[in-house]
């Protein structure tokens, strides 16, 4: 009855633990989509038999145990999300690496698992051919501990590795291992079209080559790298040099997360500073070098987005003044005096590699900065924030030392979006005249959260006449909201949740006539108040459309 059938869809069928084998009836079939069927343990053992088969889509399958023998034969297969090498050489029906030989159709993406040293998996990755895959644009490689025994420990994981050689015409890469090889394959840097590459969790992993020679290279990723210090042990980069290569012409994104070890871009030997103690007599240019030295530093011209979390270890990098989306520094602190260091020099200090003329401002262009778990941040230097001039949103967090933002906060009359939370020292009543926040001439969402020292709200806030959202939550020891609120006459929405100290909303909250949501949350003396008086019309609130008082 359904002999003719080309497209079947079963994704997202959670309990579907086996596919009857019947499903290899159906010989007209092109296109069988699987993905999100988590709990998927096995294919049809005669898949063979779907010759016409063009696309299997079995993505997000994480419990895939293996694939079928007679796999290879489907050589009109163009897509393969993915293959699992069987946990057990010696299985009888599941099919190797060596299934992947004829497949030379296959396009899109492809994800290899199970990846492990070992004779029988080496034997077969060359026979993989990957090389001759001119149709895949992006590839995972995912290497695990199962199936290594003591025999296995003669092969050598980099040999492997080269045998897995992907065509040139790739454009996505990505490894993630807890037992690949300590070096990265040599055919790396021959992938020229090469657009995102990400290195995830293979701990014995101590450096990479050069990569800024992959011209088309926009996406860069490492996460939980234990093993590395230094990104590459190459110069890629000579400020003596009379026509330097250009330094990642292409590159947009960075992300660096969770390396605990990650020092600096490179070991560099630089004559006019003192050499540390390591015995070849290297230097880790950092932000107590002087300015001069950073200026020597390549930069990225691309560079549109940098992410660098729980890297405490990471003093400095090569310069990113062109950054024009996003900056997150998480546990940073050495990068962030860089980059105050980069943004308030740069002007005196200009030069062909960092900032390209003297009239152009270092992050004069970045939309969005979040700051977390900087330990000794105390302030915001105001020669660091005057240069934001197209600063949108801003979010501190968990920045135990902050005291203050009010040295700088006067410069960001772009800002859109301020998020401060958990910052235990932040005072925020110490503006008495106002006149930061008077700036502020574009704020228009404003969300405090977790700081005990805030009694009341800052007196400037009043002059925020843009203010569309309001957000206070957990700030215990806030006691009331000022009168003065009624010249917030743009704000739509206020929230205020487990404010435990809060006894009352004033009579101005009448003025917010623009006010169309207020939301209380756990605020037990004050909505005791409103349960009393809500009875009666609670006139401070009445005129309000939407009203959320819970506790």
């Amino acid at each position: 009855m359904l002999k003719h059938l080309r497209y079947l869809d079963l994704c997202d069928n959670y309990n579907l633990k086996k596919l009857s084998n019947s499903i290899t009836e159906l010989h007209n079939l092109q296109t069988l989509i699987l993905c999100s069927c988590y709990n998927l343990e096995e294919l049809p053992e005669d898949m063979q038999k779907l010759v016409h088969l063009r696309h299997l889509d079995i993505e997000k399958c994480y419990n895939l145990n293996y694939m079928p023998r007679g796999l290879g034969k489907l050589t009109n297969l163009q897509t393969l999300s993915k293959f699992v090498i069987h946990w057990d050489p010696l299985s009888n029906d599941s099919g190797g690496l060596k299934e992947l030989n004829g497949l030379t159709n296959l396009r899109g993406k492809l994800e290899i698992t199970n990846l492990r040293d070992g004779k029988d998996v080496a034997s077969e990755c060359k026979a993989a051919n990957l090389k001759e895959k001119k149709h895949l644009h992006a590839l995972t490689l995912q290497w695990s501990l199962g199936g290594v025994n003591d025999s296995d420990v003669d092969v050598d994981a980099e040999l492997l590795l080269e045998d897995l050689q992907p065509h040139p015409n790739l454009r996505e890469l990505r490894f993630e291992s807890n037992h690949m090889s300590s070096r990265l394959p040599s055919w790396l840097l021959s992938l020229t079209n090469l657009v995102r590459f990400e290195l995830c969790h293979c701990t014995n992993c101590q450096y990479m080559p050069p990569l800024s020679q992959l011209p088309s290279l926009k996406y860069l990723f490492l996460e939980n790298m234990q093993a590395m210090e230094y990104i590459s042990v190459d110069n890629e980069f000579s400020s003596s040099s009379s026509a330097p290569i250009p330094f990642f012409p292409s590159l947009k994104e960075i992300g660096f997360l969770q390396c605990f070890n990650l020092k600096g871009w490179w070991r560099r030997r630089h004559s006019s500073v003192e050499a540390n103690s390591d015995r070849d007599n290297s230097v880790e240019i950092t932000t107590e070098t002087s300015m001069t030295a950073h200026c020597l530093l390549p930069s990225f011209p691309c560079l549109s987005t940098l992410k660098i979390i729980d890297c405490p270890m990471l003093t400095s990098i090569p310069m990113f003044p062109h950054l024009e989306k996003k900056l997150f520094l998480h546990a940073s602190s050495k990068l962030l005096q860089q980059t105050m260091m980069m943004n308030g020099a740069a002007p005196q200090s200009p030069t062909p590699t960092t900032i390209g003329s003297s009239s152009f401002t270092p992050l004069s262009k970045l939309k969005f900065i979040e700051l977390v778990s900087i330990a000794d941040l105390e302030t915001l230097p105001e020669e660091w924030l005057k240069n934001l001039t197209s600063l949108e949103s801003l979010r501190i967090s968990d920045c135990d030392r902050l005291k203050s933002l009010f040295l700088g906060i006067r410069h960001l009359t772009t800002l859109q979006d301020l998020n401060i939370e958990n910052c235990l020292e932040l005072e925020l009543a110490n503006d008495e005249d106002g006149m930061q926040w008077q700036s502020l001439k574009s704020l228009l969402s404003l969300n405090f959260s977790s700081l005990p020292k805030l009694v009341t709200l800052p007196l400037g806030l009043q002059h925020v006449t843009t203010l569309q959202k309001l957000t206070i939550s957990s700030c215990k020891n806030l006691t009331a909201i000022p009168d003065w609120i009624r010249n917030c006459t743009s704000l739509q929405v206020f929230e205020i949740s487990f404010c435990s100290s809060l006894t009352s909303l004033p009579e101005g909250m009448r003025s917010l006539t623009s006010l169309q949501s207020l939301t209380i949350f756990y605020c037990p003396v004050l909505l005791q108040r409103c349960e009393k008086e809500v009875g009666e019309d609670w006139p401070n609130i009445a005129h309000i459309p939407h009203l959320v008082l819970h506790d």
